[in-house]
């Protein structure tokens, strides 16, 4: 049924996968001063380091992030269907996983090229990693999978445990 609480858990899930897609979900700083940013489909830098500027960027995050919502949507209209909306949800959170290792990945590439361009005699003017805050909703997006995969499977117990014959 669309009312049970696993469809909350999925919705959560949609909400904060697309919050997170519109937003900032990272940015260094050299003296207090912001000197690049990092969303899900650009990576931008700006003054002494706008060479680092990248064309091609992380996407990849995005179109992560893209699928997790098609993914969720999909689950919750799947209501009727408990083991094809259990499969798209553990999918959903494997993608998940995926895009925090990406994350992850793609912040120390950066780190790495920004550390690089200032040099090594500068450790006073290091570019320092700050994470926002949006960057924790994949994290809350996978507890609420597992919330919603638990769900699921009571649901489907439960209509089971029905149709025996006693």
């Amino acid at each position: 049924m669309i009312q049970r609480i696993q469809t909350v858990y999925l919705a959560l899930v949609l909400i904060f996968s697309f919050v997170g897609l519109i937003s900032t979900i990272g940015e260094w700083t050299v003296a207090d001063a912001v000197v690049a940013h990092f969303s899900n489909f650009t990576f931008g830098a700006e003054g002494a380091f706008k060479e680092l500027d990248s064309t091609s960027g992380p996407w990849c995050l995005g179109v992560l992030l893209i699928m997790v919502m098609f993914l969720s949507l999909m689950s919750i209209m799947l209501f009727r269907k408990r083991m094809r909306q259990l499969r798209l949800t553990i999918l959903s959170t494997i993608l998940l996983v995926g895009y925090v290792a990406a994350y992850a990945v793609f912040a120390y590439y950066y780190h790495l090229n920004l550390e690089t361009l200032c040099g090594e005699g500068a450790e006073a003017f290091l570019p320092i990693f700050h994470l926002k805050f949006i960057s924790v909703f994949p994290v809350l997006s996978i507890i609420f999978n597992c919330l919603a995969i638990q769900g699921i499977r009571k649901d489907e117990a439960l209509v089971r445990s029905l149709d025996r014959i006693r």
